[in-house]
């Protein structure tokens, strides 16, 4: 069960790298869209420019293939919890993370909905500036996606912290330097690799969380098999 529970999450990680890739993995092209923000009231510039090259079915794909998954990656933290040894922390970890993925779709979703949002308004404006009442409605789908978007990824690294803080205290079956394997720090470490070395751009722009989530899992399952 705890390899099924492991594979699971392993699956979900690689669902929502491949939603990541499809949504967001784009530059920003200000060259091309620029005139669509110049002058407007829109807040975040970036945000709304972002997605403009993508098409809906690109972007909508990216969005549910991430959305179904969750199950798998709720289904992953039996894995989890069977690892460590049973207490307050192991408890209070894998149920923090477990809240965390209940909260990530509807964070991941919210860039679908500034993308199509955007895109609709650069029609509208047929590559001109903005209007401002789409402006405000951008705003409005940024300012939701801000909220989403960071209570997610605040509690999902709350959670992690706490389980690699397990590893390293020997509260798991698994070695201390596995505490260095979590998303805590692969996530990081992907991101200034595609950020700084450019490598996966732009593609695995904004993928970092799910590179790190899918490299864990991959070598707990390595570990665990050997």
């Amino acid at each position: 069960m705890i390899f099924l529970s492991l594979w699971a999450g392993l699956l979900s990680g690689l669902c929502w790298l491949l939603g990541d890739i499809l949504l967001v993995g784009f530059e920003v092209d200000r060259e091309r869209y620029g005139s669509f923000v110049a002058g407007s009231q829109i807040g975040n510039q970036d945000m709304a420019l972002l997605m403009l090259p993508g098409s809906v079915k690109r972007l909508r794909f990216g969005a549910l293939i991430a959305h179904f998954s969750i199950p798998l990656m709720l289904a992953s933290l039996y894995g989890l919890f069977r690892l460590a040894h049973e207490g307050f922390w192991s408890w209070l970890a894998v149920g923090i993370l477990g809240l965390a993925f209940a909260l990530s779709p509807l964070a991941h979703a919210a860039f679908y909905y500034v993308g199509i949002i955007s895109k609709s308004a650069y029609e509208r404006s047929a590559g001109g500036p903005c209007s401002e009442v789409d402006s405000r409605l951008i705003n409005e789908a940024v300012f939701v996606l801000d909220i989403t978007w960071r209570t997610a990824v605040g509690l999902t690294a709350l959670g992690w912290l706490l389980y690699s803080c397990l590893i390293f205290t020997g509260q798991t079956a698994l070695p201390v330097y596995f505490g260095l394997l979590t998303p805590l720090f692969g996530s990081p470490m992907a991101l200034l690799i595609v950020e700084k070395l450019r490598i996966g751009r732009p593609y695995l722009n904004g993928a970092g969380l799910n590179i790190g989530l899918s490299l864990f899992y991959f070598l707990l399952l390595l570990h665990l098999a050997f």
